[in-house]
């Protein structure tokens, strides 16, 4: 199936899964109509949740939407057209947005034993977790990537009538440091902030690291093992992600 835009199929991306809410097992959440503006942003989520339909259920049970939710096994469930549905997911943002929500426990001791999500990040001062213990359950290789290519997706040509660029509101430059924010963007929260977004930047505590996955792949061009890897080892210790090395190799990337 293909991605709706303003009441039109449009072909998604390659190699994805997509079912959108034509499906009759795929519900379409309806908040309320997109104001007649720009959609100039996605916002990347996790969900604390363990599967695609308890997502849904927890949404509708919160009165909130989202347009897209990626599950465990990197399917892409579209639930709202990107045009003419505004989502409320993302506060302030609404009006402008494209929300993804990626099925996630987020905290390791939120995961069924089993389950598909194995990975786990110490010793991370930005996560979100009620712990003492600072950790981070990581998303499926299969939903980072499936994530990452529908950004590229949303932020190319082929999402017209959209106009979200390829950019990215959490990379700040000091001298010749340069980095990716994990944690709040002072900047993000008043709109529109035009790009790739993570709701850690200006309200909860998701999205920073499958934001930082997907520039690895589509500003570098880093292969997607390597990028997983390479996010993982970015990720810990710190706020913000120092990615000044690849500024330093490409003179093409941009801040």
């Amino acid at each position: 199936m293909g991605i709706i835009v303003g009441g039109q199929e449009l072909e998604g991306p390659a190699g994805v899964a997509i079912r959108n809410f034509k499906d009759p097992g795929v519900f379409r959440f309806k908040n309320q109509v997109k104001p007649n503006r720009a959609v100039t942003e996605v916002v990347v989520h996790e969900t604390v949740t363990r599967s695609w339909s308890d997502t849904v259920d927890v949404l509708r049970q919160r009165g909130l939407g989202v347009h897209f939710i990626a599950d465990a096994d990197g399917t892409i469930y579209q639930h709202a057209d990107l045009q003419s549905d505004e989502m409320w997911h993302a506060s302030q943002h609404n009006g402008v947005s494209v929300g993804i929500e990626v099925v996630n426990p987020y905290e390791p001791g939120l995961a069924h034993p089993g389950g598909p999500w194995t990975g786990i990040l110490d010793n991370v001062p930005w996560s979100a977790s009620q712990r003492p213990a600072k950790k981070y359950l990581l998303p499926t290789p299969e939903q980072a990537e499936a994530t990452c290519q529908l950004i590229n997706w949303l932020t190319s040509a082929a999402a017209n009538p959209l106009t979200i660029p390829q950019k990215w509101p959490g990379l700040a430059q000091s001298g010749e440091k340069v980095t990716l924010a994990l944690s709040r963007v002072e900047a993000c929260k008043t709109p529109p902030d035009p790009g790739v977004l993570a709701h850690m930047y200006f309200g909860h505590g998701d999205g920073a690291w499958l934001v930082l996955y997907a520039w690895l792949r589509l500003e570098p061009g880093l292969d997607p093992q390597t990028a997983y890897e390479e996010a993982k080892r970015r990720a810990q210790g710190v706020l913000a992600a120092d990615v000044s090395d690849y500024f330093s190799q490409n003179p093409y990337l941009m801040v």
